[in-house]
């Protein structure tokens, strides 16, 4: 069970984030395109219900709006969109007064993104475990297989190394792994 690379997904160039922060509406409309459904699909993973992750994509893409005058390119600019998103997130969970390790994660997504982990049928086991892991593990998961966000992606988001964010992951993968051939003996 190693770490695959998921697949390659459109990047926004920073033509475009530049035409969108000084208000061009088709770029705007092209960042939407191009990050809408990652950012729905990690919201999900979180939060666990449609609607409100349907709510908070909306927040989250308002807040891009809000903030993209003062955008400045530090890096990947899909890391400074999953940031809205997670800030979005955490103001949601403290509203609701959800403990966030409470939330189910179900990267069981219908364009079969599990599978790119482990066989179907170990869904459930897999399932069980992944509920056991610490808030931090759970988001690399989710990053990389839910969103299918890059390790240098991932590695600014969480404010650490690209490098450190591969061997954390790859470490993960493997002890989930072991986790899992213990539970078939």
């Amino acid at each position: 069970m190693g770490a695959t690379q998921p697949n390659e997904r459109p990047q926004v160039d920073d033509s475009t984030v530049q035409k969108a922060v000084k208000g061009d509406e088709s770029a705007l409309a092209q960042i939407y395109d191009t990050y809408a459904r990652d950012i729905h699909r990690y919201i999900l993973s979180k939060v666990g219900n449609p609607p409100d992750a349907e709510d908070l994509t909306t927040q989250t893409f308002m807040g891009v709006l809000e903030s993209l005058p003062h955008y400045r390119h530090h890096g990947q600019f899909s890391a400074w969109i999953f940031q809205i998103a997670r800030n979005k997130i955490i103001d949601h969970l403290r509203r609701s007064k959800r403990d966030p390790l409470e939330i189910p994660l179900d990267i069981a997504y219908s364009d079969g993104t599990l599978e790119h982990i482990i066989k179907r049928q170990d869904y459930e086991r897999l399932r069980i475990l992944l509920q056991t892991l610490n808030d931090e593990e759970r988001e690399l998961i989710r990053l990389r297989y839910v969103v299918q966000l890059s390790f240098v992606e991932i590695a600014e988001l969480m404010e650490r190394k690209e490098d450190a964010v591969r061997k954390s992951l790859t470490r993960l993968l493997e002890r989930l792994s072991n986790q899992m051939e213990v539970q078939n003996v």
